[in-house]
Parts: C-alpha cells; structure tokens; sequence
C-alpha cells in the first residue's frame, strides 16, 4: 500500500569558532563524500498520481511514474512505493532493487523489511551475502549516522571553546578528551558508511532468461541464463558490460540494460 508524499526535511548550518575549524574540516571531509538522497519530492502532484494509478491496479504505468520522480529526488516511501508497484507488476528484479535502495534511507522499516524478504523468497536464487561490517552499517541510515557524527562534533566544540574562553581545567579537559575520542570515531563509523552506501555494488536480474556471458561481448558463449531477481555483485564494468559475482559464486559478463541497479 503505497504511502502519502513524504514531508521535507530542513538543512541547519552551524557556524564554528574560527580556531576550531580543523574539526569543521574533518567533518566536511566525510559528508563531501556523502552522496546526499534527497528527501524532497519535486512534484507531490506527480507522487499523488503514480500513487492513484497504483491503486487503481495500473501497475506498470505506476512503476515508470514512480521511477520518472526517482530520478528527481528520491526519499524511502517513493522507492517503497516503486518497489510495490513493481512487485505487482511481477518485476521482481527491478522490485529488489528499489526495496534495497529505500531499505539504504530507512534501515529499520519493517514494512520494507518485509516487503523485501517476501519477495526474496518467490525469487529462484541465493542472495548475495552481506559482509558483517555491512549489516552493522546500515542498520543505521547515512543521514543518522551524520547527525550523530554532527552531534559529538558540536559537543566538542562547546567544551573546547568554554575552555579557552573561560579557561577552564579539570573534569571539562576530562570530558573534551572523551568527547574528542567518540567525535574522532563516529566521523570514521561515517567516513565508512559513505564508502559503503557510495560503492554499493549489488544488481538484480530484471527478467528470466538474461544471458550471463563469458566476456563482454555479445558474440561471447553463453555462460548460463538468470532468472528475474537473481541477485549479483559487480566486479568491473566494461562499456556496455558489467562483470558480476552470483550468490552461489558463479561470474560472468552481462549486459547494464538486464540488471536492476541499487546505487543511486
């Protein structure tokens, strides 16, 4: 069931002490990686419309209205919204791909927890495994872990400032240290959800029958044939190929048009 358009988020700018501003500049680094999922719809109209051809059973055309407002913004509920409408439009490649992509923007959401472990079960293949980095990772979203990140920064900040300015000792040296020490290691837990949402490189299947070539070519033997929803890792691309790794292990070579991406 499709949900209603999500409502927009505010962005806060805080102005640090000049002296301070190495920590500005560590923080900065981190979220200048981070490849930012807008959470604004450009059109609610358009949203509200792909929702009224979902519920009137138009599943296709309410999955390409729902992939048109992705490419202009996408938040959880739009990608849930995608994934439902390419479920029902039997697209389980392409339904896996948007529940993984909004699973990314809200982790604990168990309504696409859901939704995607049902669909993986209709699908006739192994997942691919995660790593145990990448479940601890992203059982918090990107924008969680920057505000918590921004949050210990900012509490260092004032501590460092109050100390110079007030010239103060003691226990307020003991917390800036601690604090130090927890804002050092929440921007790396940051710096390494960045790489990891950044270099998410899992692909699906888009319908049964798609070739698994031995090289990048269209002239090379056919390895074996995926069914829609078989899950891959890419390894390399090259031009229109993509050299990908099954659940199982198997690799070979098959075209970007076939696959379902879960990178923005």
């Amino acid at each position: 069931m499709p949900y209603r358009p999500a409502t927009g988020h505010r962005r806060t700018e805080m102005t640090l002490p000049r002296q301070r501003r190495i920590w500005h500049g560590w923080l900065g680094q981190a979220l200048g990686l981070l490849i930012v999922a807008a959470t604004l719809h450009a059109d609610p109209a358009a949203f509200k419309k792909a929702n009224e051809l979902f519920y009137a059973k138009q599943y296709d055309e309410a999955a390409a209205a729902y992939q048109k407002l992705s490419t202009e913004g996408s938040s959880a509920n739009l990608l849930f919204n995608m994934g439902n409408a390419y479920f029902k439009a039997d697209e389980l490649g392409r339904a896996l791909a948007a529940y993984q992509r909004a699973l990314l923007l809200s982790p604990r959401n168990p309504d696409i927890v859901k939704n995607l472990r049902f669909t993986q079960q209709k699908v006739l293949s192994e997942p691919v495994p995660q790593t145990l980095r990448q479940q601890w990772l992203r059982k918090i979203s990107l924008n969680e872990w920057t505000l918590i990140a921004s949050f210990f920064a900012t509490i260092l900040l004032i501590l460092l400032t109050l100390r110079q300015v007030k010239k103060i000792n003691g226990p307020s040296v003991l917390w800036a240290q601690v604090t130090g020490g927890i804002t050092f290691i929440t921007i790396l837990l940051l710096i390494m959800a960045v790489a990891d949402y950044s270099g998410n490189n899992r692909v699906f299947a888009v319908r049964d029958g798609v070739i698994v070539r031995s090289n990048p070519v269209e002239q090379s033997p056919e390895l074996f044939q995926a069914t829609d929803g078989m899950e891959f890792v890419v390894i390399e691309s090259n031009g229109a190929f993509l050299n990908v790794r099954s659940g199982s292990g198997t690799t070979g070579w098959i075209h970007e048009d076939d696959l379902a991406l879960t990178r923005p």
